[in-house]
This record gives C-alpha cells, sequence and structure tokens, in this order.
C-alpha cells in the first residue's frame, strides 16, 4: 500500500516536472549568475563562493518544503498513531532545521562579501 502511494506520487512529480520544463521554454538564454572564472583574486573566490552557497541554498530550501509535504502526509495519515505522529514531528523539525540552516549559510557568505568588497574598495 505504501508503495503504491509512494509510487503514484513519484509518478504525478515526474509528469509534472516533464510537464513544466516542455512549457518553461525561455526565449532567451537563462542567466545562471556570473562566472567567476578569475579565482586567482579575493573577489574571483568570493564570487565562486557565494555562487556555489545560492545552489546551495536553493537545494537545501527545495528538499526542505519537501520534507514539510511528506511530514503533512504522515500527520494526515498516521491516524491517532503515536509513533506516525512522532515521526511526522521529527520530520517537521528536522524541515524547519534545514531552512534555518541554508539561511543562516546565505546571510553568513552575504556578510562575508560584504565584508571582503568594503575592504577591498578601501
Amino acid at each position: 500500500m505504501v508503495k503504491k502511494i509512494f509510487a503514484s506520487i513519484g509518478l504525478v512529480i515526474l509528469l509534472f516536472a516533464v510537464g513544466v520544463s516542455v512549457f518553461a521554454q525561455p526565449t532567451t538564454p537563462i542567466n545562471l549568475g556570473p562566472t567567476y572564472g578569475n579565482t586567482t583574486t579575493i573577489s574571483g573566490w568570493v564570487g565562486m563562493l557565494v555562487t556555489v552557497v545560492k545552489w546551495f541554498y536553493y537545494i537545501i530550501f527545495i528538499v526542505a518544503v519537501l520534507f514539510i509535504l511528506l511530514s503533512a502526509f504522515h500527520f494526515i495519515t498516521s491516524k491517532g498513531d503515536t509513533e506516525t505522529t512522532k515521526k511526522a514531528k521529527q520530520e517537521l523539525i528536522y524541515a524547519i532545521v534545514g531552512i534555518v540552516v541554508a539561511l543562516l549559510s546565505y546571510g553568513v557568505v552575504s556578510l562575508v562579501q560584504s565584508s571582503l568588497s568594503s575592504g577591498l574598495t578601501q
């Protein structure tokens, strides 16, 4: 039963992703941010770090939202079972911690970037 539910959820997600990718073809090239090929300078390394952390932030945020949805699914299907409810609460806590870590990582990188860029212009 659980395998059928996960298989159908996976199928829906796959079909949604394929459908969205077909209809979301841009007319102009997608700009994924500046490329930092010159890593011999501090600003090159900082730019590369900012790009990596932005990607990390997006991935962690998407995974956390999926965990929140999974936790909600477990809450709904728990039917009053204390073990399943406890598992759903733990998943929700982990998802919130993941979002906090992603926000902190982005904030720390922004702080370091502004500190280094203000020090470079003086």
